[in-house]
């Protein structure tokens, strides 16, 4: 049995899990563009794009994914105001990470905090 499916399967997960790393530490900066990621790993964006769609993913839905285990992390801080979580992560307003909150959880930050973190 050859190990070539397992090495190219090795590369894809270390693509995505390398990806999904810069994208953290540009939610800590602020800033996040795909643009930055791809130069980050000596690539172009489109070639970024076509690595990640072989392995079924797109780089929106990574941003998405490390985006609300981020926030589920920065809600078990209850002290931490929700306008920050959003600024954290790379939100332009608080409205906005609520609709993506909702999505994500079914609830509201706020109700989240309330009912499941009381």
């Amino acid at each position: 049995m050859s190990s070539e499916p397992l090495r190219k399967e090795v590369a894809r997960a270390t693509l995505s899990s390398r990806v999904s790393s810069l994208i953290s530490v540009q939610l800590t900066r602020g800033k996040v563009g795909v643009e930055a990621v791809a130069s980050q790993l000596h690539m172009s964006r489109y070639t970024l794009h076509k690595k990640l769609k072989r392995e079924g993913l797109t780089f929106a839905r990574l941003l998405e994914d490390v985006r609300r285990r981020q926030a589920l992390s920065y809600m078990q801080d209850k002290t931490k105001p929700l306008v920050e979580i959003a600024e954290q992560l790379g939100f332009s307003e608080l409205s906005a990470f609520s609709r993506a909150f909702k999505r994500w959880m079914g609830t509201s930050p706020a109700e989240y905090r309330s009912i499941r973190l009381s």
